[in-house]
């Protein structure tokens, strides 16, 4: 019986893992993946130890809209990437 009881709150982590926000990606197999939010104009990517790891999907991003990223510097835990029209850089 002590087993069943031990089982319960796994099985609702497991379940509850599941209702969190849907993310883009997931690079380093935790949890929570990286989410890409922007437009035309710009991108962010949560979820990332540093700004390397971001690129990749701030350029997929950005060549949807034919464009390339180019980084942002700030100081939050969130790279920023503009999305630039390819030969102004």
């Amino acid at each position: 019986m002590s087993n069943r009881r031990m089982l319960w709150p796994l099985l609702v982590a497991i379940a509850l893992g599941g209702c969190g926000p849907k993310s883009d990606a997931n690079i380093y197999g935790s949890l929570n993946g990286q989410r890409v939010v922007g437009n035309e104009a710009y991108v962010t990517v949560s979820n990332v130890w540093n700004e390397m790891d971001a690129l990749p999907f701030a350029e997929q991003h950005c060549s949807k809209y034919g464009k390339i990223a180019q980084y942002v510097p700030s100081k939050t835990f969130m790279p920023t990437f503009n999305c630039i029209a390819k030969n102004a850089r």
